[in-house]
């Protein structure tokens, strides 16, 4: 015959919602049973009374000491927990681009995230020290510390969500965000000459009929490369290679294309090219061809409906070509981006210092501290900028 269990439950009375006394057969006294919300579990503790009635008198006595001892710092109403005003914000940001969802995923990451850490906080309790030691906590789950930039992101999106709740009125101000050291890296970006160097070998490449792992290298993929200078455009999935015919306009007086970008990383934006712009758009299709591109279709390679495909062959193309043009340095690498960086840097010294950084910057989809921090800082002054510089009002 099986041996019955001492923690059996003899009699049980339930005083409240998560708080009862029962007993056992291992003791004559009543024992407490308390559900703890933060732990997320029952906490017992002996009444070490035999009358119910006692028992139940101590019962509420330690429920109420316990509950005083549990962290103030916690919501008491999911309303003003980080929680809420957490999932409020990835409800707002869901579906608007990429950098938003990549928000997301760092807010409701299961090990370390922002929601697992900060979740049950009340808004109102957040302070500088508990952020910085979040940070800490961070590089604590870590073989190496994160990257400045990483961290920088939590703080951001930490900002954000706190200040959801200050437009709710929950929270008055903002708390000051631990500052966190950058170090800005210019981006590697072609010269004048190195860009006409990267041309040549690109129609020399393309002439040839060069393979790259299967692929032939065509004047498609010449006017694409050119493309990006002249349009500013990303080489990624939301922009250069999520762009469709339908999402251009050819558009007069200057001459240029009117581009919707509906992926970019600062979200959807209106951008024009340059006037060579529309020739190189035009340029790729056959003048002789009665038929018009669908619509739907994609201007650059659009023989690859997987676009993470067309990227990776492109950038396979691109380090073929850089190669040819006996451009390959591994202290100073390009990349496709780099043709965009060199079309924003190009713009600012053909303009003879008189292009307006704050169109250029929206045009870009960026903005003007980035281009101060990241395209100005080592652009080497021009004549015409030496000169903008010392011009005086009267001349």
């Amino acid at each position: 015959m099986a041996k019955e269990s001492k923690n059996r439950i003899l009699k049980i009375k339930h005083l409240r919602k998560g708080l009862a006394i029962l007993l056992t057969p291992r003791s004559p006294y009543w024992l407490i049973r308390l559900w703890d919300p933060i732990a997320g579990k029952y906490v017992s503790k002996s009444s070490k009374e035999t009358s119910r009635l006692e028992a139940a008198e101590v019962a509420y006595e330690y429920a109420d000491s316990f509950r005083s001892k549990a962290n103030s710092d916690h919501a008491k109403t999911k309303a003003t927990s980080f929680e809420h005003y957490a999932k409020k914000l990835m409800a707002m940001q869901k579906g608007q681009s990429k950098w938003s969802e990549g928000d997301n995923k760092l807010l409701n990451r299961s090990k370390d995230g922002l929601i697992v850490y900060f979740g049950k906080y009340d808004v109102t309790k957040i302070t500088t020290g508990m952020v910085r030691d979040y940070l800490t906590h961070l590089d604590g789950n870590r073989k190496k510390p994160l990257a400045h930039s990483t961290k920088s992101k939590h703080v951001i999106i930490i900002r954000k969500v706190l200040a959801l709740a200050v437009e709710d009125g929950i929270l008055n101000v903002l708390p000051v965000m631990p500052k966190i050291k950058t170090v800005d890296t210019p981006r590697h970006t072609f010269s004048d000459s190195e860009y006409r160097q990267f041309m040549k070998a690109a129609n020399a490449c393309a002439k040839r009929g060069d393979r790259v792992r299967g692929v032939q290298l065509t004047g498609h993929h010449v006017r694409m490369f050119r493309f990006v200078v002249h349009s500013f455009l990303r080489p990624t999935e939301g922009e250069l290679f999520g762009l469709k015919h339908k999402d251009v306009q050819e558009m007069t007086d200057p001459p240029h294309l009117e581009i919707s970008v509906r992926g970019g990383k600062t979200g959807k934006r209106t951008s024009v090219t340059l006037k060579l712009g529309v020739v190189i758009y035009k340029g790729d299709r056959n003048p002789f061809d009665p038929v018009e591109p669908d619509r739907d279709d994609y201007v650059w390679m659009p023989e690859y409906p997987n676009r993470r495909t067309a990227i990776n062959t492109a950038r396979r193309l691109f380090n073929h070509i850089l190669e040819k043009a006996d451009l390959v340095d591994e202290d100073r690498k390009l990349s496709p981006y780099s043709l965009r960086h060199y079309a924003i840097q190009a713009r600012l010294r053909s303009s003879k210092g008189r292009v307006n950084l704050y169109t250029l910057a929206k045009n870009a989809g960026t903005s003007v501290d980035q281009l101060e921090r990241f395209y100005l800082q080592k652009m080497a002054p021009t004549k015409e900028l030496i000169e903008n510089l010392q011009t005086n009002g009267d001349d």
